[in-house]
């Protein structure tokens, strides 16, 4: 079943359902799951207590874990990481570490302070996880909505890694779950005018040397969805990139994230992506 499912994904973007693990299974796991909350990402200049942290979920079965760090969506003005307990809880009982970061929001910040802070993130968790059991090598970045267009702006624009004396090398890989990759008018009060907003599409920075992406949308989502995203994972194949893209059958924007859990066919994909970058035997 494994080495079909690998198939259909290298072959391009497929839809269907993809095989998990049984309920009672995992809730076996469950209980292998320690939660470290609250901790500061960022304490420099500007800091704000409430959202410069993040939690994590970590896997006390084995060590030098994979990790994934998530952003959360809200169209950049609602949303915490408190949202991501079951994606965290489900993918820590799996054997994969999660960072669940929060970050400022409009209208107390615009772009690009929201990228930023996911910057300092991604520099914290690479920094720290060792401490806590995780692989500094093997970390990966996912977010759904507003998160997924973050995860993938930080994968794409190089300055923001750079920024944090970090680059594309360090990010093993890219889980956008249902994404806007290229940012539209209606945004313009977070992002600026029409030069900002196309400076902040990850569209407009494909070159080449950027990490594996995994491209996830929901079935029931809109047709502009569905072709937004093959059009980026085709942007990135032209540009020499690894990029794959499913849909996921019976789930539209909101379901994608809400309906996260141990039998649920978004988390067989991303556990199937994770496995081929890492090689990682993961249950």
């Amino acid at each position: 079943m494994l080495n079909q499912l690998l198939s259909l994904i290298l072959a391009g973007c497929v839809s269907g359902v993809l095989p998990s693990q049984s309920y009672a299974q995992i809730q076996q796991k469950a209980d292998k799951v320690k939660v470290v909350h609250d901790l500061a990402y960022y304490s420099g200049q500007g800091a704000v207590d409430k959202k410069h942290r993040l939690d994590l979920y970590l896997p006390t079965d084995r060590a030098r874990f994979p990790v994934i760090i998530f952003v959360h969506g809200g169209g950049y003005q609602k949303g915490d990481r408190e949202e991501a307990k079951a994606f965290g809880t489900t993918f820590a009982s799996q054997g994969i570490g999660v960072a669940a970061i929060s970050y400022r929001l409009f209208p107390q910040v615009k772009h690009p302070e929201h990228i930023r802070d996911v910057a300092r993130a991604f520099r914290w968790v690479k920094e720290n996880i060792k401490s806590y059991g995780g692989n500094e090598e093997q970390v990966f970045v996912s977010g759904h909505s507003a998160g997924a267009h973050l995860v993938s702006l930080l994968a794409t624009d190089k300055r923001f890694l750079q920024g944090e004396s970090r680059s594309f090398q360090d990010i093993k890989g890219v889980i956008a779950i249902s994404g806007g990759y290229r940012i539209l008018p209606i945004r313009r009060d977070v992002f600026g005018d029409d030069t900002a907003m196309k400076d902040a599409s990850p569209f407009s920075h494909i070159s080449q040397g950027h990490p594996p992406f995994l491209i996830i949308y929901g079935g029931d989502e809109n047709k502009e969805r569905h072709e937004l995203s093959k059009e980026f994972q085709n942007a990135l194949l032209n540009a020499k990139g690894t990029a794959e893209c499913i849909a996921i059958q019976g789930r539209d924007h909101q379901g994608l994230f809400t309906k996260i859990s141990p039998n649920d066919p978004t988390v067989d994909a991303v556990l199937t992506f994770i496995k081929k970058q890492t090689d990682s035997v993961l249950k």
